[in-house]
């Protein structure tokens, strides 16, 4: 075939190639094998948490890890709720006050049908304080301004020795919510819309 002809046969099926490759994969993150694990997020105070583009997190949906370098984070990918167990590292020092941090996914549990920050929740203590807990499939009970765990499907806890996340029993398990403090770190996040 000349090279004439080869160039003109590549511009005719390229494009084709293109949208079927775009058809059959439309999302890499959507896809329910789709991991993180590995992925470094970074945060400084000019830009905050630089998560990936489909991702969502409220501030209390994070729980960091006593005298450790990690956190347990709930939240949303492509609508998918998702509990990642990160380790923290300071990149840069900006001042006696502000860092740059560098977060990175150890691992992951991916729950498909829950809702990040209701049904599964990191806002809970047990008789071992730094070993972090979460709950999914949780329902709550109104007391006050609080919401507590009236029951859930199951629990996590962070075995800190072997870096990750593991499915533990609810023995002395306490988990609470206040909705007006949620809705207040909401409220916070929200960019300003006001013109200057």
């Amino acid at each position: 075939m000349k090279p004439r002809r080869i160039a003109l046969t590549l511009k005719r099926v390229a494009p084709a190639v293109a949208a079927a490759w775009l058809a059959a994969s439309p999302s890499s993150a959507a896809e329910p094998g789709f991991t993180y694990v590995g992925r470094p997020i970074y945060s400084d105070p000019v830009n905050g948490l630089q998560l990936p583009p489909t991702c969502i997190i409220e501030p209390t949906w994070r729980l960091r890890i006593s005298r450790s370098e990690m956190e347990v984070w709930v939240l949303n990918c492509d609508s998918v709720a998702r509990v990642w167990l990160l380790t923290r590292h300071p990149v840069e020092m900006l001042s006696a006050r502000e860092a740059r941090l560098r977060f990175e996914v150890i691992d992951e549990r991916v729950f498909p049908g829950e809702t990040a920050g209701e049904s599964l929740s990191v806002q809970c203590t047990a008789p071992v304080e730094d070993a972090g807990r979460v709950v999914h499939g949780a329902r709550w009970r109104g007391s006050g301004h609080e919401l507590h765990l009236a029951s859930a499907q199951g629990a996590l806890r962070v075995d800190a020795a072997r870096r990750q996340l593991v499915d533990t029993d609810m023995n002395g398990l306490d988990c609470v919510r206040f909705p007006d403090r949620e809705a207040m770190m909401r409220k916070l996040q929200q960019p300003d819309r006001v013109p200057r």
